[in-house]
């Protein structure tokens, strides 16, 4: 199992790097032809239409990658019928939708959304873009499910991104107008996942036109879980974004643009464990469905300790380096009074990714409802504490609630594994790896330093290389592990 995840994670790992690099430059160059404003009503715009395709998509991609892997192993048919039953829902829904939507934009417009200007267009136009969402969803999931991941990559990065950077940058010579981008992403994404329904309806199995089974009834088992994963998904959803929806109705957009970029910066760093979780996901099904639990342990371990040794490195560049970075977005030097604000966000995501794919484990292995609690109970503190404090404390209270509360949520899920399953992802590799890349990150915080440009290079180079030699032995189990 472990071979199959490296194999598939290198994909994500290459794609997902393909896909930062060319997204980071195009989106700093984006940023400063339409203004940190512009981008933050983009972000307000966006994050709606997340919660609506959230909202509407039922727990599908959940119920697929839960149940499509044991259906292909043992019912090729009824995993036809499911999909089919999948398909048609979302687009009947998607449907209704868009016609509530284009009568409620600008009721949303007026009383919700009070400190965006002129907001119901960009609602209406980001709302089209969730029936390809929940598609996209749909088909991403049933590629997870048979394992492959590099079609992935290769239909929904290494052609869209390009293709998506190239608009982007020829036709926003001529305009400064968001709405543009919002256009070429529609595009790019309609293109995307027109090239993976056709590949897998070409090389894995067809689920397109299936014939109706009209004795094919939805087991109840699949039913309940997707209500429940429904539940979760809704919850997480606002739970995630809620600060982001907050700050959208109750703060000018240049605040939810600054806290977008910080996100964006320190979000890079979860390349990783976001690769990882898709294929972990249907690893950790089919192993707990088996009762495999102490293989599913030391998959735990090796995993976790294969994404904090690639990440490390990574992270302590974006933190030495991240006055500089955050320039390249404003060349004013405006938002280099946040690094404070970015150094917290970024104590967050190391602490996420050295509980590797807890998450994942909670709602693979038959632990939603301790998942629905958290997430309930996250919603609901951090909603009312972000009311209380926000409008005085503005940014700062935002990043401090969204660190606090992300170090109690892995810290909760990494209890309910233990006591549940007796499994946790930490050894001593890992420790080691804590104690060694400590210094360096107490270094890029508190020390500035001037830097030429061979030091971008350079430095991570080095890095990467020291780590290679401090954990050589390691390195090399993991590559026979690769071989075996």
């Amino acid at each position: 199992m472990i071979n199959l995840i490296i194999k598939q994670a290198n994909w994500g790992i290459a794609g997902s790097i393909f896909g930062f690099v060319i997204g980071f430059f195009i989106k700093i160059y984006l940023i400063d032809i339409i203004g940190i404003e512009q981008w933050g009503k983009y972000v307000s715009a966006l994050t709606f239409s997340g919660a609506m395709s959230t909202i509407i998509s039922f727990g599908i991609p959940w119920v697929i990658v839960k149940y499509i892997p044991q259906y292909i192993d043992a019912d090729l048919k009824s995993a036809k019928q499911l999909i089919r039953k999948i398909i048609n829902y979302s687009l009947v829904i998607s449907f209704v939708f868009l016609v509530i939507i284009y009568f409620l934009a600008p009721v949303l417009d007026v009383y919700l959304y009070k400190e965006i200007n002129n907001f119901s267009l960009f609602l209406l136009v980001t709302s089209i873009n969730v029936p390809i969402s929940i598609l996209m969803g749909i088909i991403i999931s049933l590629y997870r499910s048979a394992f492959k991941i590099k079609e992935i990559m290769l239909y929904g990065t290494f052609i869209i991104v390009p293709l998506r950077a190239v608009l982007t940058y020829f036709i926003f010579i001529y305009t400064d107008n968001v709405l543009y981008f919002i256009g070429i992403e529609m595009f790019t994404s309609f293109v995307s996942l027109s090239l993976l329904f056709y590949f897998f309806n070409k090389n894995v199995f067809s689920i397109v036109f299936v014939e109706k089974d009209i004795d094919f009834k939805i087991d109840s088992e699949i039913t309940s879980y997707a209500k429940k994963m429904y539940t979760i998904s809704l919850v997480t959803f606002f739970a995630g974004q809620s600060l982001s929806l907050i700050l959208s109705f109750m703060l000018p957009t240049i605040y939810i643009g600054v806290y977008s970029i910080l996100l964006s910066i320190s979000g890079v760093t979860l390349f990783l464990i976001n690769n990882l979780n898709t294929i972990f996901a249907p690893a950790i099904s089919k192993l707990f469905s088996e009762n495999r639990i102490s293989e599913l342990e030391i998959l735990f371990k090796k995993t976790t300790f294969i994404i904090n040794l690639l990440a490390a490195p990574f992270i302590i560049s974006i933190i030495i380096f991240s006055k500089d970075i955050l320039y390249l977005y404003d060349d004013t030097g405006g938002l280099v009074k946040y690094a404070p604000y970015l150094y917290i966000i970024m104590f967050g995501r190391i602490f996420r990714l050295l509980v590797g794919g807890a998450g994942n484990i909670l709602t693979m292995a038959n632990l939603e409802k301790y998942e629905l609690k958290l997430q309930f109970f996250k919603v609901l503190f951090i909603n009312v504490l972000a009311i209380l404090f926000i409008t005085e404390y503005k940014l700062l209270a935002v990043v401090l609630l969204f660190v606090i509360f992300s170090l109690l949520t892995e810290i909760y899920r990494i209890i309910i594994i233990n006591i549940k399953l007796n499994i946790h992802p930490f050894s001593m590799p890992l420790y080691l790896l804590v104690l060694v890349s400590a210094p360096f990150l107490y270094l890029g915080m508190t020390h500035e330093l001037d830097f030429k440009m061979f030091h971008y290079f350079l430095f991570p180079i080095l890095l990467y290389c020291f780590y290679a030699l401090i954990f050589f032995k390691e390195i090399k189990h993991i590559y026979f592990d690769f071989r075996s």
